[in-house]
């Protein structure tokens, strides 16, 4: 837990620990369909592996339904895959990709499993403990209706490749844990509290700063670490006696004001 103190406020950063998958309970612009050996990874899907998963976006591109299919079934044809080279799966690979990108943007996502999992559209380049898992993607169709646009122009596709990647980027924060909440204190009594924020401890205090009011904004720059909870009930205790005190202060001084108003008067 991080804690920062400015006068009457008491500013605290915990890890959100009942933060939602962003792959289950989120609206997501893209699909992420993943296959690993030992975890689940990405969105619920019916894909018995990698191969079913092509061959269902190449028939979505190729037209849908029975064109789609034997549009499939011709470029199955004209590669002799048995078993096959490696040099001819990457030209099938490439073969049907180059359908599927007709009608979708498709971005790789690679896994490593070492001492944890994380996700990313950018290779680990380690050989050993990570590898493409599966992809994440896109229609067309979901493009144009997000950007209200036509026409999928370079542009936009580049704008609808940097959401997939953000979208990545979470589920891998979500993944590492890093996901936080803040409880904003004046006086020892809880004035406001938000859960939900996801990224880097930095980026999630950035986020909270807009959150805070205007006067304790700058308290995000001073957090520090607490590692005993107790720390944190002996500020409360310590502000809340404050406010008791000063309420003391308040009520002793009220008479004597009101003498020294009749005497102005």
């Amino acid at each position: 837990m991080l804690m920062a103190v400015n006068g009457p406020y008491v500013l605290t950063v915990q890890h959100d620990d009942f933060f939602p998958n962003p792959r289950r309970d989120g609206e997501n612009f893209g699909t992420m369909t993943c296959f690993h050996r030992r975890y689940q990874i990405g969105d619920e899907h019916k894909y018995f592996c990698s191969d079913d998963l092509l061959e269902d976006l190449f028939i979505k591109a190729a037209g849908g339904g029975e064109k789609g299919k034997q549009k499939y079934d011709a470029l199955m044809d004209s590669f002799d895959l048995h078993p096959g080279t490696t040099e001819q799966l990457r030209a099938l690979s490439r073969a049907l990709m180059a359908e599927i990108e007709k009608a979708y943007v498709v971005l790789p996502v690679y896994a490593l499993d070492h001492g944890g999992l994380s996700v990313s559209t950018k290779s680990f380049n380690d050989p050993w403990d990570s590898g493409q898992t599966g992809i994440i993607y896109t229609s067309y169709d979901k493009i144009r209706e997000e950007f209200d646009v036509e026409k999928v122009t370079p542009e936009i596709r580049l704008q609808a490749e940097n959401m997939l990647n953000d979208e990545v980027e979470a589920y891998n924060d979500y993944l590492h844990g890093e996901c936080y909440g803040f409880e904003l204190y004046k006086d020892g009594e809880l004035q406001d509290s938000c859960w939900g924020f996801i990224g880097s401890i930095d980026k999630a205090c950035q986020d909270i700063a807009d959150y805070l009011p205007d006067n304790c904004k700058a308290m995000t720059s001073k957090l520090s670490g607490v590692t005993e909870p107790a720390s944190l009930i002996k500020v409360l205790m310590k502000h809340a006696r404050i406010q008791v005190e000063q309420a003391v202060k308040d009520h002793e001084h009220q008479p004597r004001q009101k003498s020294l108003d009749a005497i102005l008067s």
